[in-house]
């Protein structure tokens, strides 16, 4: 009796494998990612991040309290 072996993987040969596709986009893109896996050394921008989080968390309490009404300004009503 012949049985018909049907494998979940199939294997490619080394010549019929295809490289990398060069895209327009990719070349120009490509002068962006020229420092990846590179670490500064030290704590680097760290402080500045720290720094841009904390006025953007400050900003967004902000506009929570005047939407909230718990700031009131003059000559703007929150209907």
């Amino acid at each position: 009796m012949n049985t018909i072996g049907f494998r979940a993987t199939q294997t490619v040969e080394n010549g019929s494998k295809s490289g990398p596709r060069r895209t327009t986009v990719g070349n120009l893109l490509k002068p962006l990612n020229f420092e990846y896996g590179k670490v500064a050394p030290g704590w680097g921008k760290t402080p500045l991040m720290g720094v841009a989080m904390a006025l953007f968390a400050a900003f967004l309490s902000i506009i929570l309290e005047i939407y909230n009404s718990s700031v009131l300004l003059d000559g703007i009503s929150m209907n």
